[in-house]
C-alpha cells in the first residue's frame, strides 16, 4: 500500500467514525419509522424510543462503530484510486461520478452484513417490552435461521441504493468543492458545505430504495417482491419517502462532518 493510499484510507476511517457518532440517533429514528407497519411521524417514532430509554437511540451502534470506519475507508480509497485512473487531475465531473459508482459497488462487500445486523437491532428499539437485542445474539439468530447468506439479505436493493447514491454523492461533492475554492472558502468550509449538499442530494436519489431495503433486511428471508407488494397495498407513493425529513437532516449533519474531518485529516497526513 502506497503512502498516499494509506493516507486516504486512514482519513476516510476517521471521517466515517466522526459522521457515525453524530448521526446514529437519527438513523435509529429513521429505521423505526421505515420498519413500522404504521405511518409514524418523527415525533411518534422519537417518543416510542424514549419510552424504552434514552440508550435505545444508540441501539445497533456497536457493530457499525467497529466496522464503519473501515467501510468508509474503503469508500474513499476506492473513489480516489478509481478517480486517478479516469482522470489524474480529478476535475472531470464524469470521472468523479464514475469513481463514485465504483466505490459504491466495492463497499457493498463489508457494508451489507453491517446494515443487516444494525437494522435488526434498531427495528426493536421502540418496543417497550422487548429486551435490547445484542449484536452477538443477532448474529447467532441470523446464522441459525438463514445461514451465512442471511448476512447478505437485501444486497441487490442495497446496490440500487448505494451505487446511484454514491455516484450523485461524489459528483455533487467535487462540484461543490470547486465552487467553494472559487469563492475563497477554506478547505474545511468547502468540505463542510460540499459534504452537506452532496449528502442530501445522494439521499434524494436513493431514498425509495432505502425504504425497501430496510423492510427486506428486517425480515427473515423476505423477498423484494414481498416487500413491494406490502408497500403498494398502502396505495401511496409517500411510503417510499417515509422518514425523509429525518434522512435529509441526518445527511446534512453526517456528511458535512464526515467530509470536513476527512479533508482536514488528509491534508494533515500529507505533511508527513
Amino acid at each position: 500500500m502506497s503512502r498516499q493510499t494509506f493516507n486516504e484510507f486512514l482519513a476516510g476511517a476517521i471521517g466515517g467514525l466522526a459522521g457515525l457518532t453524530v448521526g446514529h440517533p437519527m438513523d435509529t429514528v429513521k429505521v423505526v419509522m421505515q420498519s413500522s407497519s404504521r405511518n409514524l411521524t418523527f415525533k411518534e417514532a422519537t417518543d416510542s424510543i424514549l419510552e424504552t430509554g434514552l440508550r435505545r437511540f444508540f441501539t445497533g451502534l456497536a457493530i457499525p462503530f467497529y466496522s464503519y470506519g473501515f467501510i468508509n475507508a474503503v469508500v474513499f480509497t476506492a473513489y480516489k484510486e478509481s478517480l486517478s485512473i479516469f482522470d489524474a487531475t480529478g476535475q472531470s465531473p464524469f470521472a468523479n461520478a464514475m469513481a463514485g459508482a465504483i466505490s459504491g459497488a466495492v463497499q457493498l462487500i463489508p457494508a451489507v452484513p453491517v446494515e443487516v445486523i444494525k437494522i435488526r437491532q434498531q427495528s426493536i428499539a421502540s418496543h417497550p417490552g422487548e429486551k435490547q437485542l445484542t449484536a452477538r445474539k443477532c448474529i447467532h439468530t441470523i446464522l441459525r435461521m438463514q445461514g451465512f447468506t442471511g448476512f447478505y439479505s437485501g444486497t441487490i436493493i442495497q446496490a440500487f441504493r448505494d451505487i446511484p447514491g454514491l455516484t450523485a454523492y461524489f459528483y455533487a461533492y467535487s462540484e461543490s468543492i470547486k465552487i467553494g475554492k472559487h469563492i475563497g472558502l477554506s478547505t474545511f468550509w468547502s468540505a463542510f458545505i460540499g459534504g452537506a449538499i452532496s449528502g442530501a442530494l445522494s439521499w434524494c436519489v436513493s431514498m425509495p430504495f432505502d425504504v425497501i431495503k430496510t423492510r427486506q433486511q428486517v425480515g427473515n428471508g423476505i423477498t423484494i417482491t414481498n416487500v413491494l407488494n406490502t408497500l403498494l397495498k398502502e396505495k401511496s407513493y409517500k411510503i417510499f419517502f417515509r422518514g425523509f425529513n429525518v434522512v435529509i437532516t441526518r445527511a446534512f449533519v453526517v456528511n458535512a462532518c464526515t467530509f470536513a474531518v476527512y479533508e482536514t485529516v488528509y491534508e494533515h497526513l500529507k505533511k508527513y
